[in-house]
């Protein structure tokens, strides 16, 4: 059965128990991650409940998690710790030798964490419903290798909404730069047929139009670094370089459907921060002629 982020946050809002520990193993192998499930392959004794393997990883890892979920208005206790760290060192023998870099200790819950929970844990990760439901939408976006992923694991105490949106802050401010280069080389920059390209500019013009755009409509400041890094990473897909001197730049000749399909899913992000900024410098030439 194909998993979907829609079924899996439903099951993890109401599920307990079992229930929630199964939602919790479909959420973790939507991540794409291996999820072993402790009670069905190991019994039911004393035990913690999934294993998440990322033997995709450069250095392969595994992490042990306890999932729970308490009623609402109630509170996830800190006795799960110690079930967890009394347990871990019986899954470090068994899968260590396997996953030799590094293991990890989480613990997944709902609806929130004891600030003594959050006290006491040193060396656990712990990751409340909200949260995992956030990484699932940001995975069905900017699908995290499990490389970038490990950073979750690496997390101890409770991770923050800020901590997990250090995970794709690159990739939307890569989505952002990108859409002020192309903004920047349309002759029309209101226009979302996007169809009227800028013929050679010159590179040191784009980026003074880019860092125009960031300043007008976002009141970003973009520096060099990123718009000469955001146009190597776009280079014959998105856009041609004509290496003179100066170099001049010009959009590249194919449809803009496909350049965002060739960009799989960073593309659609970059078409989402396009058609925004479409919009904002649309509203902008609007005002300034009233």
């Amino acid at each position: 059965m194909t998993l979907s982020v829609d079924s899996i946050v439903k099951k993890i809002k109401t599920g307990s128990g079992r229930d929630f520990t199964l939602a919790v193993l479909d959420a973790f192998k939507y991540l794409g991650f291996e999820v072993e499930d402790i009670e069905e392959t190991q019994g039911t004794q004393a035990h913690s409940d999934l294993i998440v393997k990322a033997h995709l990883a450069t250095d392969p890892y595994f992490a042990v998690l306890e999932c729970t979920a308490v009623r609402e208005g109630s509170q996830v206790g800190y006795t799960k710790l110690y079930q967890l760290g009394s347990n871990f060192p019986r899954y470090l023998t068994k899968y260590g030798k396997d996953y030799p870099s590094a293991s990890y200790k989480m613990l997944v819950g709902r609806p929130e964490f004891s600030s003594d929970t959050k006290k006491l844990a040193k060396d656990t990760a712990l990751m409340n419903a909200e949260t995992l439901m956030k990484l699932l939408e940001a995975q069905e976006e900017f699908y995290l290798s499990q490389d970038e992923l490990e950073k979750i694991f690496q997390q101890m105490g409770e991770i923050t909404d800020d901590k997990l949106f250090q995970l794709f802050a690159p990739y939307t401010l890569k989505a952002v730069v990108y859409g002020y280069i192309y903004l920047s080389l349309l002759d029309e920059p209101t226009d979302k047929s996007i169809k009227r390209k800028k013929e050679w500019t010159n590179i040191e013009r784009l980026m003074a139009m880019a860092k125009h755009w960031g300043w007008l409509l976002d009141d970003f400041k973009v520096s060099d670094a990123m718009i000469t890094e955001a146009i190597n990473e776009l280079s014959s897909d998105v856009v041609r370089a004509l290496l003179v001197n100066p170099q001049k730049v010009i959009l590249s000749s194919l449809p803009f459907k496909k350049i965002v399909q060739n960009m799989g899913d960073l593309g659609k992000m970059f078409e989402r921060f396009l058609m925004m900024n479409i919009d904002k410098a649309a509203k902008l030439k609007k005002t300034s002629k009233t």
